[in-house]
């Protein structure tokens, strides 16, 4: 008896030295075919870790510094592994043109995580790939032309005078203020505004039940969130828990509670109980002349002096979106420009305050044109006002609001002896980009003279890509620019900003892949009259 029992003991022993010994096996396998991978495809990069890849130099310098401490050490191309995940970085002007441009039909999609494929992310534009991204831009692109956005400008305004009301009491309390709460109030209550098709006033009101469901939609950051680590690390595995729902990214609740509230207002306006020049109203109105068959295609340059239907989009504008689909291109411009927006207006306020004599030349600018135009804050007067652009640009150069963009390979690809394969993600590091001292000269100086037309000339497009560039970049850039204009133009109007005691002397960023301060920015406002 004991020598069976001994017998069945050994052998169970065996089987699970076995069982690590082939998976010791295979993880050693794969780490040494990692190893390889760039080298022999001509590119330079750091030797990755077996499982993590490089992903410990993520967690060591975080996503923005350590993309400029490569760029620094293996030059403008290079590859590393982000988990599992082979990454293609590049700073390279020409290799950025064919990337986003020339070569287009080669990159068309953009890298998706797939344990993220679920409602609301399954149609966020920025993930849906060939035919689909083609009919959602499509039809979207008719929502954010001149026209809507003049519209949906006053719904701006409204809550840029909410902001300002805030900060009315702030200054005439001589009080500091962390901008971040602030903005992210304002660009919360902007969107809601523009693209959900209601008004809140976030700041007064944060414990809303709609703000609540709202802000379930948001991750943490990549480094800090363990789900995120989870996904970059063991993507099939997450996918499989995800499906299974094992793990849970978004409340169920919350995603319900937020799509019925998305078909109740699109109800009220196809009954025509409610109007409001927004995002839903754009799309049932694209659905009612797709229904009747008065969509005139060949002649809808419409109210837009800039952007005019390409004959090939025809197909695509006869179609009209799903419940589902509105409801994902709303909740993506919430999580896309929610807090970007605000993070910049958050910089601008910062080196304004940090920078007086370029805020007194803002001042006299915003001044000089409201005075020739009836001291009126509109879609019209802001597009006056050229320094302020460039105060926007040169802020957007040192923080851009996402740190990376992707495209993905749909086929092999070779450049100058590089072999790029199919199905390879290439980023382009941008905090690395825009920091390059050989197209901006003393990158961690704030000058908006960067900006001025001259100087833009002089330098290649691809050498500032804060919203991207080519046929997929940003389409909600017009909207985020216009909601910038506004309030700032509002804002400095009526105050002016200063720094204080707490107001940081250098912004660093953290590891979140987003230009997020690692500390708050504190500052004061004041009364200008």
């Amino acid at each position: 008896m004991i020598q069976i029992l001994t017998s069945q003991l050994s052998t169970t022993w065996i089987l699970i030295y076995t069982g690590l010994v082939l998976v010791a096996t295979s993880i050693i396998t794969k780490w040494m075919k990692k190893r390889n991978h760039f080298a022999k495809l001509n590119i330079p990069g750091p030797k990755p870790l077996p499982i993590i890849g490089n992903f410990n130099l993520v967690m060591k310098h975080g996503l923005a510094n350590n993309d400029l401490i490569l760029t620094q050490k293996y030059g403008k191309t290079f590859g590393f592994f982000l988990g599992s995940t082979p990454v293609v970085e590049t700073t390279d002007l020409r290799l950025l043109k064919s990337v986003l441009i020339k070569d287009f039909s080669v990159f068309t999609n953009r890298k998706r995580m797939e344990a993220m494929m679920f409602e609301p992310y399954d149609h966020f534009l920025s993930l849906i790939k060939d035919e689909e991204w083609k009919s959602i831009r499509a039809i979207l692109s008719t929502s954010f032309t001149s026209g809507k956005l003049k519209s949906m400008s006053k719904l701006m305004m409204e809550c840029s005078n909410q902001l300002n009301h805030h900060f009315k009491k702030i200054a005439d309390e001589e009080k500091t203020f962390n901008g971040r709460n602030y903005f992210e109030g304002l660009t919360l209550d902007i969107i809601c505004s523009c693209c959900f098709g209601f008004s809140v006033d976030s700041i007064n009101d944060p414990d809303n039940e709609i703000i609540k469901h709202l802000k379930c939609l948001f991750l943490d950051s990549m480094t800090k969130d363990p789900r995120f680590i989870f996904i970059i690390l063991f993507p099939k595995l997450a996918t499989f828990l995800r499906k299974k729902q094992m793990i849970e990214l978004i409340p169920k609740s919350s995603l319900i509670y937020l799509k019925n509230l998305t078909l109740t207002i699109m109800q009220r306006r196809k009954d025509k109980s409610e109007y409001r020049d927004d995002f839903i109203q754009s799309m049932v109105e694209h659905e009612e002349k797709v229904e009747i068959n008065k969509l005139d295609i060949e002649h809808n340059s419409s109210d837009d002096e800039d952007m005019k239907w390409n004959p090939k989009d025809a197909k695509y504008l006869k179609k009209s979106l799903t419940i589902s689909e509105i409801f994902s291109q709303a909740a993506m411009f919430l999580i896309a420009g929610m807090e970007t927006t605000a993070t910049t207006l958050n910089f601008i306020a910062y080196n304004l305050a940090k920078h007086q004599d370029i805020q007194q030349k803002l001042i006299d600018e915003v001044d000089q044109v409201l005075e020739e135009h009836n001291g009126e804050i509109n879609y019209e007067t802001v597009k006056k006002m050229r320094y302020m652009s460039m105060v926007i640009d040169e802020t957007l150069r040192m923080f851009p609001a996402a740190i990376k963009l992707d495209r993905l390979a749909g086929e092999d690809f070779e450049f100058e002896g590089m072999k790029i394969e199919k199905d390879q993600m290439v980023v382009v590091p941008l905090w690395a980009l825009h920091r390059d001292p050989e197209l901006y000269p003393e990158p961690e100086k704030f000058d908006p003279e960067r900006f001025s037309a001259e100087n833009k000339q002089k330098r290649d497009n691809n050498a500032y890509l804060p919203f991207g560039n080519g046929p997929r970049n940003c389409l909600g850039m017009r909207f985020a620019l216009l909601e910038i204009k506004l309030t700032l133009t509002n804002i400095i109007s009526k105050f002016r900003f200063e720094t204080c005691d707490q107001t940081p002397d250098k912004i660093e960023i953290d590891s979140s892949g987003f230009a997020r301060p690692k500390t708050p920015i504190i500052l004061k406002i004041k009364n200008r009259y």
